[in-house]
């Protein structure tokens, strides 16, 4: 049967498995760490600044995608933004409102931040060791759930793209999304998030042997 091949050698087969949105707030998380440390260490104040700073920048991140217009529009208006603080200082009433504001937070929160992202992590590594794509050559199989419902579509029917819809999520973490298309379903198969999109298409490419 065909589910009872040889399995290939690793080096001739390439690996590829989407990830969700959430591994974005990787800085959150790592951000409540290192408050959790720090925490005592700096005032409570700028600590509390600091992770809704980071906060606040990932959920833009998956609030938005940032092609390469939008990523400069929003570099020009911060530094525009800046310059104008930098030669006009902020007005009373907007310093006054943010003093008033003060979002302080104590270790446990940071801890319990820490904790939640840290079990979604592993849920998310454990996911991706039950679905994922493997490209390999003459085939492309996908492997799902607990008992690996796989399905293998020929190579020769088959045909990828890469895109990179997102510029500032490919800075963040070097990700990006594949489009397949195959004979055999329609619409075409997206897998998103795919980390190392770059090395990962070239590897592809020279396990299905295609000249790009």
């Amino acid at each position: 049967m065909a589910d009872q091949k040889t399995p290939a050698p690793a080096s001739s087969r390439v690996v590829v498995r989407p990830l969700p949105k959430v591994v974005f707030f990787y800085m959150t998380w790592l951000g409540a760490l290192a408050c959790a440390l720090l925490d005592g260490l700096f005032p409570a104040e700028v600590l509390g600044m600091t992770w809704m700073g980071i906060f606040l920048f990932n959920l833009a991140t998956i609030s938005f995608d940032f092609t390469l217009d939008r990523l400069f529009i929003l570099l020009l208006f911060g530094g525009l933004m800046g310059g104008a603080l930098y030669h006009f200082g902020m007005p009373t009433e907007v310093k006054t409102f943010l003093s008033s504001l003060n979002p302080v937070m104590n270790q446990g929160f940071y801890w319990l931040i820490f904790g939640i992202f840290s079990l979604l992590y592993i849920a998310v590594f454990f996911h991706t060791r039950v679905n994922y794509w493997e490209f390999r050559p003459g085939e492309i199989v996908h492997r799902e759930g607990l008992f690996m419902r796989t399905k293998r579509y020929p190579a020769s029917q088959a045909r990828w793209d890469r895109v990179v819809p997102d510029i500032l999520e490919r800075l963040i973490l070097g990700t990006g999304t594949m489009i397949l298309t195959t004979s055999k379903e329609e619409p075409p198969v997206i897998l998103e998030h795919v980390l190392g999109i770059g090395s990962i298409d070239d590897r592809i490419a020279d396990v299905l042997r295609i000249q790009v």
